[in-house]
């Protein structure tokens, strides 16, 4: 496990320390949830982004058929 400072603005940690204490858990763990949160979604969002590009590598001729209809 690594430890790391980081330097949070007074508000972000009020509202962190809000959603902490809403869900019974400490800020750390809230803050490893946001992070896990984040990062899934990103990689998440990557991976329809890949999809949607491959559909539309294999369906160009249909694609452009479709735009000049």
């Amino acid at each position: 496990m690594t430890t790391r400072s980081v330097r949070i603005p007074d508000e972000l940690d009020a509202k962190l320390a809000a959603m902490a204490a809403e869900d019974h858990i400490s800020v750390n763990s809230a803050i490893i949830r946001a992070l896990d949160e984040v990062l899934t979604r990103r990689s998440q969002e990557a991976a329809i982004t890949a999809a949607a590009d491959q559909v539309f590598a294999d369906r160009t001729e249909l694609f452009n058929r479709l735009a000049d209809t």
